[in-house]
């Protein structure tokens, strides 16, 4: 009988192990790290990150979502760190577990099936939300260059959920007059003046593409398409880039929350 009762329980383990992970969204986290606004900014990577289900803390701001197979960003402004409001995203790792860097001329492709989940809302309005993102970074002999703090770069683009709609901003020369080694420099490139996509997604899965190639940036969603290209998009071949994705909250009024659904992720060089 002892048996037959062990036989069983590891049966029902078993089974109940296979309908979690059929459940499961299949999203690849050995390439990306996590960050939780936890204390100071909490981090965790591979191996860390691939256990994310029996983690407490990730827990809190990472989780599944059985229901409809979405790997679910959630974000409060609890606390908020000295640069950004409050996030909980994952940024593109090497497969050393290193920061990622790719340039525009090497190209990149991130492609996502998502939505809006949950969000704050006050007087008809929900704050934005930044969704995904690429980030600039300088190369060590760069930093030394131009005497900058760190490798820290402009992001070439930022996606938002703003009230439905999905939005870009993407960076400009200052000064068209600007070349060599000031092109290098933070204070050289400036927000352009964005760009709405028509269609309005509201809270419904959406497909979102980005595809990087030299001196050209795409981004789409459902299809329709916004095309970067001319000189300033030449010139950002002088900066490393990498992606990140999840739920950056653009506000940090009391009681604010968002929370956005991933049910696919996926990047390739």
């Amino acid at each position: 009988m002892k048996k037959i009762r062990t036989y069983l329980l590891l049966l029902l383990t078993s089974t109940t192990f296979l309908i979690h992970a059929q459940k499961a969204p299949k999203i690849d986290l050995l390439l990306w790290k996590l960050t939780i606004p936890e204390g100071s900014v909490t981090t965790f990577k591979a191996p860390k990150i691939l256990d994310y289900a029996e983690n407490r803390d990730i827990q809190k701001f990472m989780f599944n979502d059985l229901t409809d197979r979405s790997l679910v960003f959630y974000v409060y402004p609890s606390i908020k760190s000295k640069r950004s409001f409050n996030k909980t995203d994952l940024k593109e790792q090497n497969s050393f577990g290193g920061d990622a860097s790719w340039t525009f001329k090497q190209g990149a492709k991130l492609k996502a099936s998502l939505k809006m989940g949950d969000i704050y809302k006050k007087n008809d309005m929900h704050p934005r939300v930044i969704f995904a993102q690429i980030g600039g970074r300088l190369k060590e002999e760069q930093v030394n260059l131009i005497g900058a703090k760190d490798k820290t770069a402009p992001s070439i683009l930022k996606v938002f959920w703003d009230n439905g709609y999905i939005k870009l901003r993407s960076k400009r020369l200052a000064d068209p007059s600007i070349t060599g080694v000031d092109v290098l420099k933070e204070d050289s490139w400036i927000d352009d003046d964005g760009y709405t996509f028509k269609n309005k997604v509201d809270f419904d899965k959406f497909n979102f593409q980005i595809e990087i190639t030299d001196g050209k940036m795409e981004v789409s969603v459902n299809g329709e398409k916004k095309v970067y290209s001319g000189g300033d998009y030449k010139l950002w071949n002088a900066f490393d880039n990498y992606f990140t994705v999840g739920c950056n909250l653009q506000g940090d009024e009391t009681g604010a929350y968002a929370n956005v659904k991933f049910y696919s992720l996926d990047v390739s060089h």
